[in-house]
């Protein structure tokens, strides 16, 4: 399990909903856990676990399994990688944005990289850090882009997560804007950062 090269990088397959719920969680600081708790909230959805479960399950969300990649060993899976055209702002991200302030400097970020591909969520679970496994994952979803032939990749990241920063430099990604987070006194910002394919 010590060894980098025992781990394979894999497109996602259904059955891995699960973990990449959990490291879409991870990688947006908590903010997909709230959405999905709404979804209980109103009535949609019996546990938040569950309801973000089976999103990640379905073949046409553009976050799902279809869109991701996995970095696993021989027993589990150690981290995941989603990636996507970003499409144009729709009424479900408006109605999230009213719903929750803590998504509104983000989709408005998300706004200016409409039609870019897109790095939605990156993440490694704690156990399997410092083993270049974000670096694999990152290289695997820019190289599918590129093949696609978008120009530009973009993504989001908080201004204080100095280690994804580094790795998204590392890769030619730069900041071309930021805002500040909103929501609960948080502070800090949110960045939107390019790298050209």
């Amino acid at each position: 399990m010590n060894n980098y090269t025992a781990i394979t990088i894999r497109p996602a397959e259904k059955r891995d909903a699960a973990d990449l719920a959990i490291i879409d969680n991870m990688s947006s600081a908590g903010l997909s856990f709230e959405f999905w708790l709404h979804a209980v909230r109103k009535g949609e959805a019996e546990n938040p676990l569950v309801f973000a479960r089976q999103r990640f399950a379905d073949s046409n969300s553009i976050f799902g399994w279809s869109n991701a990649f996995v970095a696993e060993n021989d027993t589990e899976i150690l981290g995941a990688i989603t990636a996507y055209e970003m499409p144009g702002p729709d009424e479900e991200s408006e109605e999230m944005k009213r719903l929750f302030p803590g998504f509104i400097p983000i989709f408005e970020l998300f706004a200016n990289a409409t039609h870019d591909w897109f790095i939605d969520s990156i993440g490694v679970f704690p156990e399997a850090r410092g083993r270049k496994i974000a670096d694999r994952l990152l290289d695997t979803a820019l190289a599918k882009g590129r093949n696609r032939g978008y120009p530009v990749s973009s993504l989001v990241v908080e201004g204080d997560n100095r280690p994804a920063i580094r790795l998204y430099e590392k890769n030619g990604f730069y900041r071309t804007c930021s805002l500040p987070k909103t929501g609960n006194g948080e502070q800090g910002e949110w960045w939107l950062m390019k790298a050209e394919l």
